[in-house]
């Protein structure tokens, strides 16, 4: 009588391996299925960081501007596919940093909308030790994903005080509109 009872329990054994094998089988399908889309979120999401880095950097340059009293450059070298923060040439800074440096991810370049020529094939963005941004900074700058035909873009803050990511700013101006009409109807 103990061999039925041992042969029930080596049967339950065998049916969890093999409902543990299907499920196995059907989660490597899901994942199968779904990777063209996870990778399609990865490029997006890289795109979105280093919009959001440069942003940082610009943020960054003017504080070290107003802390230091020295102006500082954020250079863009797209050919090259680089960008940092530096002293503008010509001031003796007393803080001995070194200059930050990023380069951009692959397949990414940086355009610039100008509201003066540009001297060099270089883009800079100078920060006012006041700490405004020269008026002869780049009004908008795009980062462009060629590989995917994607952007995203930065744009000066009205008055010169900075930048920030056109997304923002144009939800910025629809809580403006939905605030002017909700003022107008009262």
């Amino acid at each position: 009588m103990g061999r039925p009872g041992k042969s029930m329990r080596q049967s339950a054994r065998a049916m969890t391996l093999i409902e543990l094998i299907v499920v196995m089988g059907l989660l490597s399908i899901v994942l199968a299925l779904s990777m063209p889309l996870l990778s399609r979120f990865a490029r997006g999401r890289s795109l979105q960081e280093e919009a959001r880095r440069m942003l940082a950097l610009t943020q960054y340059g003017r504080n070290e501007a107003v802390s230091r009293g020295v102006p500082m450059e954020l250079w863009i070298d797209s050919d090259n596919g680089a960008y940092g923060l530096s002293p503008a040439p010509g001031y003796d800074d007393q803080e001995t940093k070194e200059p930050i440096e990023f380069t951009l991810g692959t397949g990414l370049t940086v355009e610039a909308e100008t509201t003066a020529t540009q001297k060099s094939a270089m883009l800079v963005i100078l920060c006012q030790p006041d700490g405004s941004i020269e008026a002869s900074s780049p009004s908008r700058l795009i980062i462009r994903d060629l590989e995917h035909d994607e952007a995203i873009g930065l744009e000066q803050i009205e008055g010169g005080l900075g930048y920030a990511m056109m997304e923002e700013l144009e939800q910025e101006a629809a809580a403006n509109v939905r605030t002017a009409t909700s003022r107008r109807t009262r």
